[in-house]
């Protein structure tokens, strides 16, 4: 049997001495590789931006110290510039109506449904919902009523766009063309109109024509505030935020989620916001009355409830026939509408604002006489007796 030490013959050694040298000698096969180009990161990842900027804690508290680098408030507790916001409501609730409102005291530096504007802003109002012309006849019936303290002024530009499809690009270029004016803030109504053949139930389709926006309001450097509208049925047990009708995506993007709810009382609303720069505001009860939406901070925020519209009637039905029995027991007629209003309270113990007692009035039908005072300063209401006698 041979032996290990057989093999290790001088000439099998010297041999192997001699392989061991020449393997010393060569370089070691490398694993092959893609070639890797040098490419800037902004071209790799295709983008036109400069690159991002990334800043440790000490340069955010000191930035964070500095209130001058604060983006402008525009509508306080609400809304920055540079901000998109949503108002939101449900058919014909009054929407267009509020924006025009919102327009009109930013251009003049006022207050909005209770919330404060402290300075004069520069407004661009896109309008794809009203005809040019009736909507120039709101204006001036919104700024001519003495319940406003508006008056014209150029801080407020129009644009009349129904029947047009324009991206929001474009009418960003024309916007940036107005001579000598950087608006503040830019109004849209209604947003369905504006974004063209999309899906409003699908979050990717919405998204995209969102975040068009928000680069439209980077690049003008202004807030953006734009209208949509609620999904069908009552709303009153639904959060705000899931009120407005499509994809989810309105109600995660906005710095500022703004609905108008109805109330309980009729020709009254709700205002409910959910803020992402602010503490969440107060609900508030706005009171519409053509053509102006008053704050009323007397009145509970409660919405109304479903079904609750049709007993609101049947309420004010039976309180036109009470207004009317006791106006027959009246020995002479009543002067104004204060005083309607005092008689029915006193035998129905039901408390009755202003707009109720017009839609009492309103109930009556001819049951009821309204003549003008001789000296023009009011209105006497009486029973109409000859109705009754025919």
């Amino acid at each position: 049997m041979a032996r290990r030490e057989d093999y290790l013959t001088p000439e099998t050694l010297a041999a192997a001495d001699e392989i061991d040298q020449m393997l010393a000698g060569m370089t070691p096969t490398a694993t092959y590789q893609e070639p890797v180009p040098s490419v800037h990161v902004n071209d790799a990842i295709d983008d036109p931006l400069p690159p991002p900027i990334f800043i440790d804690l000490f340069q955010v508290m000191a930035d964070a110290s500095d209130p001058s680098t604060l983006p402008p408030v525009l509508l306080e507790g609400i809304l920055h510039k540079g901000c998109k916001m949503i108002l939101s409501g449900s058919s014909k609730a009054g929407k267009t109506l509020g924006l025009m409102h919102l327009g009109l005291a930013a251009a003049n530096g006022l207050s909005w449904l209770g919330h404060n504007i402290n300075r004069q802003c520069k407004v661009v109002y896109l309008d794809f919902e009203l005809v040019p012309r009736l909507a120039k006849e709101r204006f001036k019936e919104i700024i001519n009523s003495p319940a406003n303290e508006y008056f014209p002024t150029k801080n407020f530009r129009y644009c009349g766009l129904r029947g047009q499809k324009r991206s929001l690009e474009d009418l960003a270029l024309h916007i940036q063309a107005i001579k000598d004016f950087e608006p503040d803030m830019v109004i849209v109504d209604p947003f369905y109109k504006l974004s063209g053949d999309y899906d409003e139930n699908d979050a990717g389709s919405v998204a995209k024509v969102l975040d068009v926006m928000e680069t439209f309001s980077e690049r003008l450097g202004c807030a953006f505030v734009y209208a949509h509208h609620f999904s069908k049925g009552n709303k009153a047990e639904t959060d705000h935020i899931d009120r407005a009708s499509g994809s989810g995506v309105f109600a995660r993007d906005p710095d500022a989620i703004l609905t108008l709810t109805p109330h309980e009382e009729e020709h009254h609303l709700v205002l409910e916001g959910t803020l992402r720069n602010f503490a969440s505001p107060e609900k508030k009860v706005i009171e519409f009355s053509w053509p102006n939406f008053i704050y009323n901070p007397d009145l509970e925020p409660t919405l109304r409830k479903a079904g609750q519209a049709s007993e609101n009637r049947k309420t004010t039905e039976r309180l036109a026939d009470t207004l009317i029995r006791e106006l027959k027991l009246q020995t002479r007629k009543i002067e104004s509408q204060t005083k309607l209003i005092e008689l029915l309270q006193k035998v129905t113990n039901i408390d009755i604002g202003r707009r109720k007692i017009e839609a009492i009035i309103k109930a009556c039908g001819d049951r009821i006489v309204q003549e003008k005072q001789g000296n023009g300063s009011g209105i006497l209401y009486s029973a109409n007796f000859e109705l009754e006698a025919e």
